[in-house]
Parts: C-alpha cells; sequence; structure tokens
C-alpha cells in the first residue's frame, strides 16, 4: 500500500479542505445548517458508549420515549462508525469522536473510489481523478447537511472492487466482498440494498456479454395495431392539449360528475400509449454470449452471502424478531404520491452545495420546489466531459462499458417513480414504480439516493477519461495536477455551513441530582421519517448526552405503532402533545388534559422526575398548564428555558 501513500495524502487532504471549518472545533459543532437529523447522529454515539459502558442491548433502549422504550432496529443507527467512536476514540468527546469519524468516511470515499479507479486503469494520476470525482460528488456534499449515515459511502466501492475481482474466480475477494456487505449492514441499510443490486448486476455481466439490439418492424398484423395505438396517443396527447388551453371541463354522466381538469392521468395514459407505440416498432433484444468461467459464479456467491449472514447476523436477527412481532414499519403510498426521485434538470441548474454559487442554485431549487438534497441530479461539469472522453475513445473497454451500464441502471432508479423536470411531474411511470411491491427493498423509499452508485459509475468513466485524455509527453503530470485542481474548485463545498452546540448550564445540574427518573422536556414530540406529532426540539437529543437520563418523547428514523399508542392512551402525555403542537393556539378548542391529581399519578407511574420547559417555543397555554396544574418544583431558570423536579406527595395523616 505504499505506492499509494501519496494519494492517500491527497485524500486526507480533500477531506479537510472540503468540510473547513469543520476541523477547526471539532468538540463544538457539527456539520449541518442549524440543529436537525445532525443532532440525531450525535445522539447514536452517545448510545452506543452508554450501551456498550451498561450492558444494554444496542437495538432496544428505554432512554429515548420514556417509559416504553423503543426497538432502534429499523433506526439509521450506524453502529460501525459509532462503534469506533466507541472504543478507539474512547478518550475523546463524544462530538468530537463523531467528527473524527466523518472526515475519516470522506477520506475512504475518495480512497476506495481511488483504489477501484486504479484497477480499472492503472494509472495513479488518472485513479485520482476517478477518487476526487467520488469523494466530491454533490450527492454527498448534500448529505453531510445532517445524514451523515449516507457519507459513509466507502464501502460502495470497495464492495465493487471486492465483488469485481471475486468474479475472475479468486475466492478470498468473495469473502471480502461478504464482509464489506456485513460492514454495510452496520452503516446504511440503502446502500446494503445498493450493494445487493449492484452485486446482482456484476454477478450477471460476469456470466457474460450482453447486448441489445432492435430489430425494427415487424409483420403486418403489428403495424396495424401500432397504428391504432398511435392514433390513441394523438388522442391523448389532444386531450391534455385541451386541458391546458381551456382548464378542463366536468360534466354528468349517469348521475355521476366527471371531471378532467388535471393532466396527471392523462400524461400517464399518453406515456403508456407511446411506450406500446414504440415498443413494436423498435423490438428491442437483450442476448447474452455465455462466458467460459474457471470458477463458478454460484459458489462466489455462497461464499460472499454467507460471509454477509454471518457478520451480520445480530442485525438479521433483530430486523426478524421485529417482523415476527408486528413491529416493523415501512411508509405505505401509491403511484401520484411516491416519494419523488432526481428532477432531470438538475443535471443543468448548477451545484447546489458549492461554496460560491451553491447558494444561488438552491434558490432556483426553491422557486421551482426541489428537495437540493434529495432530488439533485448534479454530476458536475468536468466528469461528465471526462466521461464522455471515455464512451467516445474507450467505448470497446469492457470496464467502460461495464459501468455505463451500472450508471444508467442505478440513474433510472434515482429518477424515481415518475420523470420530474423542473418540478413538474410529466407523468412517465418509471421502473422504480414497481420497487414499493418488493419486500426489504421497499423500506428504500427514497429513490434519490440511489445517485451514490450512479457518482461512482461517472467516477469509474471519468478515470478512464483522464487516462485516454492525457498527452503522452513530459507534461502529463502537469496536465494532472491542472486538472485534479479545477475539480477540487468545482466541487469544493467550502467554508461547509456548521451548527455550533451549546447547552444551558443546569444540564449538568440535572445530571448530578440524586433523584431518579426521567426528563420531559416541552415541548413534547414524537417523531420519526415519516411525521411528527406534537413538536420538539432536536437540540433535547444534545442534551440527552449531558445529562444521561432517559427522555420521554424523541426523535427516530422508524417509529412503532405501539409506542404512539402508548402516548395517545396515557392523559397526561396526550394532553402535553396536544398542548405542544405548534398549532395550538389560544383560539382553538382546548386538548383534554389531565387535572392535578392525574397528572401527578401518571408522572409518578411513567418514572419522570424532571420537566424541562423551554417558554420560547412553548404555547401558553402549556406554559400556564405546567405553572399552575403540575406538581412540580422550579430547580433553575437560564435563559427561556426552566428546570423543575416533580415534588413528591405530601405523606398521608
Amino acid at each position: 500500500m505504499t505506492r499509494h501513500a501519496a494519494a492517500a495524502c491527497v485524500f486526507v487532504a480533500f477531506a479537510v479542505a472540503w468540510t473547513f471549518p469543520l476541523v477547526l472545533d471539532l468538540s463544538g459543532q457539527v456539520p449541518g445548517t442549524g440543529p436537525g437529523d445532525n443532532l440525531q447522529f450525535v445522539w447514536n454515539f452517545w448510545w452506543m458508549r452508554k450501551a456498550l459502558a451498561s450492558g444494554l442491548d444496542l437495538y432496544q433502549t428505554s432512554f429515548m420515549f420514556a417509559p416504553v422504550g423503543t426497538s432502534l432496529t429499523l433506526h439509521t443507527l450506524t453502529p460501525l462508525p459509532a462503534f469506533v467512536a466507541a472504543t478507539l476514540l474512547a478518550k475523546l468527546p463524544v462530538v468530537m469522536a463523531m467528527n473524527v469519524t466523518i472526515l475519516v468516511s470522506l477520506f475512504l470515499n475518495g480512497f476506495c473510489a481511488y483504489l477501484l479507479a486504479w484497477r480499472v486503469t492503472g494509472d495513479r494520476g488518472a485513479a485520482i481523478i476517478g477518487g476526487l470525482t467520488f469523494g466530491g460528488s454533490s450527492y454527498l456534499a448534500g448529505h453531510l447537511h445532517g445524514h451523515f449515515n449516507l457519507t459513509g459511502a466507502w464501502t460502495v466501492p470497495l464492495f465493487a472492487m471486492a465483488a469485481l475481482e471475486a468474479m475472475k474466480g479468486r475466492k478470498a475477494w468473495a469473502f471480502a466482498a461478504g464482509l464489506v456487505l456485513a460492514a454495510t449492514a452496520y452503516t446504511d441499510y440503502y446502500y446494503l440494498i445498493f450493494e445487493g443490486v449492484l452485486g446482482i448486476v456484476i454477478v450477471a455481466a460476469a456470466f457474460g456479454d450482453w447486448s441489445v439490439t432492435c430489430q425494427g418492424r415487424g409483420s403486418s398484423a403489428r403495424t396495424r395495431v401500432t397504428r391504432a395505438v398511435a392514433a390513441l396517443t394523438a388522442l391523448a396527447a389532444i386531450v391534455i392539449a385541451a386541458i391546458v388551453i381551456t382548464g378542463g371541463v366536468a360534466f354528468n354522466a349517469g348521475g355521476r360528475t366527471i371531471s378532467i381538469r388535471g393532466l396527471f392521468n392523462p400524461l400517464q395514459i399518453f406515456w403508456l400509449l407511446a411506450a406500446l407505440w414504440l415498443w413494436p416498432k423498435l423490438r428491442p433484444r437483450v442476448s447474452v454470449v455465455r462466458a467460459d468461467r474457471p470458477t463458478s459464479p454460484v459458489s462466489i456467491i455462497l461464499i460472499m452471502s454467507a460471509t454477509m449472514v454471518a457478520g451480520a447476523a445480530p442485525v438479521i436477527s433483530h430486523a426478524v424478531s421485529l417482523m415476527t412481532s408486528g413491529g416493523y414499519v415501512t411508509q405505505t403510498y401509491l403511484w401520484r404520491n411516491a416519494p419523488r426521485g432526481i428532477d432531470l434538470a438538475t443535471i443543468a441548474i448548477g451545484p447546489p452545495f458549492h461554496g460560491l454559487v451553491g447558494e444561488y442554485v438552491r434558490s432556483v431549487y426553491a422557486r421551482l420546489g426541489i428537495d437540493a438534497i434529495e432530488s439533485s441530479g448534479w454530476l458536475g461539469i468536468i466528469p461528465i466531459m471526462l466521461a464522455t472522453v471515455a464512451l467516445t475513445r474507450s467505448r470497446q473497454m469492457p470496464a467502460v462499458r461495464q459501468w455505463t451500464a451500472i450508471g444508467l441502471i442505478f440513474f433510472i432508479w434515482a429518477l424515481g417513480s415518475h420523470l420530474l423536470v423542473l418540478g413538474r411531474n410529466t407523468g412517465m411511470i418509471l421502473p422504480a414504480t414497481f420497487l414499493r411491491y418488493v419486500p426489504i427493498v421497499n423500506n428504500a423509499r427514497i429513490p434519490g439516493r440511489a445517485m451514490v452508485v450512479v457518482s461512482l459509475a461517472m467516477a469509474l468513466l471519468a478515470a478512464v477519461g483522464a487516462k485516454a485524455w492525457r498527452p503522452a509527453s513530459g507534461r502529463r503530470s502537469l496536465v494532472f495536477a491542472g486538472l485534479a485542481l479545477c475539480l477540487v474548485v468545482e466541487s469544493l463545498p467550502a467554508p461547509f455551513p456548521v451548527t455550533s452546540l451549546s447547552a444551558p448550564g443546569f444540564y449538568e445540574t440535572l445530571r448530578d441530582r440524586p433523584e431518579a427518573g426521567a426528563v420531559c422536556e416541552l415541548p413534547l414530540g414524537l417523531r420519526d421519517g415519516f411525521g411528527e406529532r406534537g413538536s420538539m426540539s432536536e437540540s433535547v437529543l444534545y442534551y440527552q448526552t449531558i445529562h444521561a437520563r432517559p427522555i420521554v418523547g424523541g426523535y427516530l428514523s422508524r417509529l412503532s405503532a405501539s409506542v404512539l399508542a402508548f402516548y395517545a392512551n396515557d392523559p397526561l402525555l396526550n394532553g402535553l402533545l396536544q398542548l405542544s403542537e405548534s398549532a395550538t393556539t389560544a383560539e382553538s378548542a382546548p386538548p383534554t388534559l389531565a387535572n392535578a391529581g392525574i397528572a401527578a399519578e401518571r408522572l409518578k407511574a411513567n418514572g419522570i422526575a424532571f420537566v424541562v420547559l423551554d417558554r420560547a417555543s412553548a404555547s401558553p397555554r402549556l406554559i400556564e398548564y405546567v405553572e399552575k396544574v403540575l406538581p412540580l418544583a422550579l430547580v433553575e431558570t437560564e435563559g427561556e428555558r426552566s428546570l423543575y423536579v416533580v415534588r413528591s406527595p405530601a405523606p398521608e395523616r
């Protein structure tokens, strides 16, 4: 590995520069604009330390959503980096340890892509271009704002490298590929799914040389059918044009009012008819020429699968237990309200997270209603130029053909269920529509995240293009350095936004109080990736890492229905949630609240010993209820926050 030491130094410097000024205060700030998902990962790292130190089940916690607790199996827990932070980096503060793992992940993203590109090209300079392309992708820059599980994308190129080598008959690499899959299971669910699909594509390619040919026109009968479909397609286009011009119509038929005003359904019909018209004209045919292989791919697949299952056995067993107990949670949606994929126009709009022009580009996104993080498909100008060179000069190279196919497959996946252009749904149905019917895969619900594999494919093509484009003269090194510098300048998101962390001093007082029990932060909220009841500040998760007590409510990626039901059936907690709703105003209907006697009883039954009230975000009704109804004694006030201890009931005489 000493021959790659210089490249490793490049990617270390790149990770630091990319996140600057994070390195200036690793213990007092985290990446991201304001508190949000980034603090959820601070909690993850704290929980890993807590679980290891106390011998607790990592995938089941009673320190959130007290008093019932919850499973963490479907939560983006990131056990692998959190474990590293809790063991190798145990002497560092939690926030600093997390930031160090983020920097290491960013380094590994570029370096692992570099190693893969080097195996493809055999050229270190071109491989560095590939590593910078992947490590500096807009996809990673966007998710660095808080989705730290997705910034650890290094397992994707590492798995691709191991799987490609394994398909050459090298069983040691098959074992390595299985280990990477197992590591991914402890890093991110999406990447495990993507690597599984990527592995299927790599295995399929190993069976032979695949090709798609168009056979052209068919029989006269097919021609007549094609003409009929063409007429229906034209009719659908006329209907769409009429709706655009007139605003649509409404009429009565059989006593029912039929309204034709929206474009979504007519557009779907139009694209389906257009596909039916085009298919018989092209008559595409997929063929494969079988390859002679010294080792059966089946044995390679078995080694990879067995290694992965053995390595990921703990998380798999928890997942199976959750599914059999009915606690498995996934989003249900129909075609119309499926999660959006990337917007096709974002390929050309510009880099949404660039340090200089990103703010302007994001304003364009906002005007078009495009999510800059989950719906951006920006790949970069220089990578696209280099990939074009690869496709024109080296298109017969097997790696170019293979990674072009991989990039196209995942790009179509990333587009989502319907094609979006400039924030508008064109109604064109895409293959991702049907993934909701595939178990396990359907929980990877955000299609735009497939761009991570598209970015890797672009990196490989850019590396091949850089090798083909660089001159053979003595100026090779100078040309490479200039190309790498341009690539860095084009992708650099620095100065990267960071969130400074601070907490009222009374949380240390709370940590040292002798009373045992949970903390109820008000306003109170229950939140997961599908929605929120009540209202909670993400800062509560950071505060818990200081006072180290169980908290009422919380924020996880997935929350089981049983937790929601418990809170809804508890008269005190349900009332506090109602008072915490952002829509609660002085004029709204009064919520059902527990009286002083019931409130005192439920505080004791739920093991709540302390209440923290944030007056800056609490409604007047909530403040009044806390101060006049709940049996509390004020401990300390700092700014807008007050710490209360629950008063013990007077002894009966």
